[in-house]
């Protein structure tokens, strides 16, 4: 293990040195980005990714078998490289193409072939393509919350349809309707035995389509607060 931790920790020093944090900023943030990601939200983002590395090895205990990363970017990245180097684990990750992502992908690339290590990088193509019933992990975490991919449902599920944090965007029905076909294709690339990662805003939708299926999911207790938005993402067994 302590060989795999020194593997994971000379990756991640290898992506973070290659990217271009300047134009990652640009991407959250008005402005040229060049303080947005500054030493404490990055030493943040450290300590998120690992306390959740914790919380899924604990919770899969020990199981050396596939996660589906969907919407995952940055924030994700130190959790993804861990646990497929210190875990063990395939990874799938996919997003939508976009400044972040593409950069994600060209510092990882090049972070692999200096180090001549196979690391996991975001792919652009769809949940079709990932085998159903194959992943033992299912991660969504501020996907359906988005404010550019489903804007009016981010307005009625952070409670801000009206009020001056709105987005006032999307029509709700037309966002509740792709929410629920994306859920929907999650859900059936679920193992028999499947941890779910979500937030508790989004939980409103996926237990709705749990529930269609005669499913629904055991939650941890406690949840922990996302390293840059903030949500609240809880870890939970499907039931069957």
């Amino acid at each position: 293990m302590n060989d795999a931790i020194r593997t994971f920790a000379g990756a991640l020093a290898a992506v973070e040195a290659e990217l271009d944090w300047e134009l990652l900023g640009r991407t959250y943030c008005d402005g040229d980005g060049s303080d947005f990601f500054d030493g404490e939200l990055r030493e943040r983002i450290h300590d998120t990714a690992l306390h959740f590395v914790d919380d899924i090895a604990g919770a899969l205990d020990g199981a050396r078998g596939r996660s589906l990363y969907v919407g995952a970017a940055l924030a994700e990245m130190p959790l993804i490289l861990a646990e497929h180097l210190v875990l063990g684990r395939a990874v799938e990750w996919l997003n939508i193409d976009g400044p972040e992502i593409g950069e994600l992908a060209r510092a990882l690339a090049i972070a692999s072939a200096q180090l001549g290590l196979p690391l996991p990088t975001p792919r652009v193509h769809q949940l079709a393509n990932v085998e159903p019933a194959s992943c033992d992990h299912l991660w969504l975490v501020s996907v359906l919350t988005d404010p550019d991919g489903f804007p009016a449902l981010h307005d009625e599920l952070y409670e801000r349809t009206g009020g001056p944090l709105a987005t006032g965007r999307g029509t709700l029905a037309d966002d509740r309707q792709r929410a629920c076909i994306l859920v929907d294709h999650l859900l059936d690339r679920a193992a028999d035995e499947c941890l779910l990662t979500t937030t508790e805003e989004e939980l409103d939708i996926v237990e709705a389509r749990l529930a269609q299926r005669g499913w629904s999911v055991d939650l941890a207790p406690d949840g922990r607060l996302s390293a840059i938005v903030g949500d609240c993402v809880r870890l939970g067994k499907l039931r069957r």
